[in-house]
């Protein structure tokens, strides 16, 4: 019997994982670690995250297809559960995704993942350890097509420290944990889903409207940007953690060369789901030296009212800095591993744009990510995977 132990259940990927895969009528379990105080409210944690892609009905159907066991995966290494011994796969999402979280977001990340690693060791039946990480990892100064095999890399000058704190895992697993069936999957930008829409969540979503009421990029319209959506991650990641042979131990769960999306086409499909002018001109404008600039325009259109907008200015600029690296992740390797492309953007965003609320409470879905970093130390949170993730 398959029995996979998830963690980051309650997050973005984590619930379209469950969601696709507690509908398919097979032998596996899946044993979520979920931070909880009882098993029942770990329970409905997990199906207030599945009621996203489904009816509350059918969210609380599912969520009694798992087994809950309470727990923290950064103690994991002292958790003497007995369902963890029995274990055969471990799909690992969870993630301090805090791009400003300092210090915090590595133990969680870093040190956290490596306890869990330790608790691998005891289960006698593990045949794959799929850590998910991000593609990000290859920093500020990587090449327009990044290939896997090129990074983590000491050299690597990163621009948040969730990414530094992905690449510093990567590592340490390899160095410390050869004796592990470990496999590291590493998503490209991950935003919205290819049927529901922006109903799971907004995501990064909120970054591609606020370009677009803004009409200033931070980069050339012909430049692009490796999207894909939610329920393919969840899908490919399945994969990775059950197909019975692999020729990698590492993939990069991207649109790639053939699937990366130019800006030109998102600009074009927001003029098909809003018509304007049929021109619809954005600027392009240096992010450092037109600070300023990006300041008052974003006052124009959105207002600096309250602490929330503010919050969203400095994530518009921070998510800008990514856009403006102009990056595509190589993806031959999962190719040829057969699997399935993603679908583009440009085909999924109009059912995005259709069940979306306005931008500003769109950002909500990722305003934990730049919240200030607490005062004093908290434990790890459950958090959904990092869009850049």
């Amino acid at each position: 019997m398959v029995r996979i132990l998830l963690t980051g259940a309650t997050g973005l990927i984590g619930g379209a994982v469950l969601h696709q895969a507690l509908g398919r009528d097979d032998d596996v379990t899946w044993v979520c670690l979920v931070r909880c105080t009882s098993v029942e409210q770990g329970r409905q944690r997990v199906a207030a995250r599945l009621e996203r892609f489904s009816d509350p009905f059918t969210a609380q159907r599912l969520a009694r297809k798992i087994e809950i066991v309470p727990g923290d995966f950064t103690r994991a290494d002292s958790d003497m559960d007995p369902r963890l011994d029995a274990c055969t796969h471990i799909l690992h999402l969870a993630a301090d995704t805090s791009w400003w979280g300092g210090e915090r977001v590595f133990r969680t990340n870093h040190d956290g993942t490596l306890a869990l690693a330790r608790r691998a060791r005891a289960m006698p039946g593990l045949k794959r350890f799929v850590h998910v990480g991000t593609a990000m990892i290859c920093g500020a100064d990587a090449p327009s097509l990044v290939e896997e095999t090129a990074f983590p890399a000491t050299a690597a000058r990163h621009i948040v420290g969730y990414t530094e704190s992905k690449a510093a895992t990567e590592t340490s697993l390899a160095e410390q944990f050869p004796d592990l069936p470990i496999v590291i999957a590493r998503p490209s930008i991950v935003v919205g889903h290819s049927t529901l829409g922006a109903a799971p969540s907004s995501s990064i979503l909120w970054v591609l409207r606020a370009a677009d009421a803004l009409r200033m990029l931070p980069c050339s319209p012909d430049s692009c940007v490796d999207i894909v959506p939610a329920d393919w991650v969840a899908e490919t990641l399945v994969g990775l953690l059950t197909k019975p042979d692999l020729k990698h131990d590492l993939y990069h769960l991207s649109a790639g060369a053939a699937g990366r999306t130019r800006w030109a086409d998102v600009i074009t499909t927001f003029e098909k789901a809003d018509p304007s002018d049929g021109v619809r001109s954005f600027r392009q404008f240096d992010l450092d030296r037109d600070h300023t600039l990006l300041r008052k325009r974003f006052s124009e259109v959105f207002g600096l009212d309250d602490a929330s907008k503010r919050a969203m200015l400095r994530a518009t600029r921070a998510y800008y800095a990514f856009c403006a690296l102009d990056l595509t992740f190589a993806n031959d390797r999962l190719v040829e591993e057969g699997f399935e492309r993603a679908p583009s953007l440009a085909s999924y965003l109009p059912v995005c744009l259709a069940n979306s609320a306005e931008i500003v409470e769109q950002f909500v879905d990722d305003i934990e990510m730049f919240a200030p970093v607490p005062a004093a130390p908290v434990s790890s949170p459950d958090l959904p995977l990092a869009a850049t993730a």
